[in-house]
């Protein structure tokens, strides 16, 4: 007979990766739970679930302060009230997966404004053990092409993509922020931040103490909690968040746009590859026909990427393939290169 999730001792639970296959023959345990935290993955929902249940009545750990791990995370196992709170992304994308969306349960959702869509990709993507260097650092949970389209990894031809990861990735996710309307993930979280079914809590009260306090105490008047909120748990959980590399870089991306649409002249070479991917998809949309590069070579500052549109030569302008669709008509070249008669 399996064991079930369940019948595991705390020890055995902490030994488990949330993030891989449970072991042969186990059955994963999902209990149904009267609150369910939707985010997207990498903005912290395991943490804010983690809080409800550390400022309950009911908690079975309060005697501990730090929800962090030595990765600074909250991935393992903790003794959480199993009928109250629970964690999902806002799509299932492992069938294995220990976190599933609970068709029962009333939902809070960590929101965040269409803008912060590459701040999102970047947390879920970049999130490494060190997040000292972003730029040549794409690696979630050891495998920089999770989640990505298996199908259109073929394109590339290579024999070793670890190898030169940083460009595919780079490419891939030009092509789906090109189509960020239809792509399955992102708007599915969409719809759940538009949803006004659920609850809902901004994603950057995480990182503002004041706000985050505000934000649970209306949840505990709203759902009938009774939360009693520690101010020196809160300062923990905060600091760690607005200290993160990724938040303090949230806006770095939109100040970098707005300079090269004002011809403004700054630095950028700092820029990872899922803002580069951003903003050169921002700017093949705007200007007609243009195609950056493929590949991780990147610009110093902001000029050289003005002097590139400006300069661009009416030879090399074409269709873009990375494009769906152009001026509302289906884009023929859309990732092959070349005419689709049966389209």
């Amino acid at each position: 007979m399996p064991r079930s999730m369940e019948k595991l001792t705390p020890e055995e639970k902490a030994k488990l990766d949330p993030t891989k296959p449970p072991p042969a023959g186990m059955e994963p345990f999902i209990p149904e739970a009267e609150i369910q935290i939707v985010y997207h993955g990498g903005t912290w929902g395991n943490l804010f679930c983690w809080l409800l249940d550390r400022f309950s009545p009911e908690c079975k750990f309060k005697d501990k302060d730090n929800p962090w791990d030595e990765h600074d995370r909250v991935h393992f196992d903790w003794d959480f009230q199993s009928n109250k709170f629970s964690s999902a992304h806002q799509q299932q994308v492992r069938e294995w997966f220990r976190r599933k969306l609970l068709a029962n349960s009333k939902k809070i959702v960590l929101n965040f404004p269409e803008e912060d869509l590459v701040f999102a990709v970047r947390c879920a993507t970049l999130r490494t053990f060190n997040l000292n260097n972003l730029k040549n650092q794409s690696v979630n949970h050891g495998d920089p092409f999770d989640g990505l389209d298996e199908e259109r990894l073929k394109m590339f031809n290579s024999t070793n993509p670890w190898e030169k990861r940083e460009m595919i990735i780079k490419e891939m996710y030009k092509i789906n922020f090109h189509d960020a309307e239809n792509h399955e993930y992102w708007k599915s979280m969409r719809e759940f931040c538009n949803n006004k079914n659920h609850y809902q809590v901004p994603l950057e009260c995480l990182w503002q103490k004041d706000m985050l306090i505000s934000e649970l105490e209306k949840i505990s008047k709203h759902f009938n909690l009774n939360l009693t909120i520690e101010e020196k748990v809160i300062d923990i959980a905060v600091d760690k968040i607005k200290n993160n590399s990724l938040v303090k870089t949230r806006m770095r991306v939109h100040v970098v746009l707005n300079a090269i649409l004002d011809k403004n002249n700054i630095d950028c070479s700092d820029l990872d590859i899922i803002e580069q991917a951003w903003i050169e998809t921002m700017l093949e949309k705007q200007y007609d026909n243009i195609i950056f590069p493929y590949g991780n070579n990147w610009f110093k500052n902001t000029k050289q990427i003005i002097d590139f549109l400006e300069t661009y030569p009416t030879y090399l302008k074409h269709m873009n393939p990375r494009l769906p669709w152009y001026n509302n008509i289906k884009n023929p070249f859309y990732l092959t290169g070349q005419i689709d008669e049966s389209k």
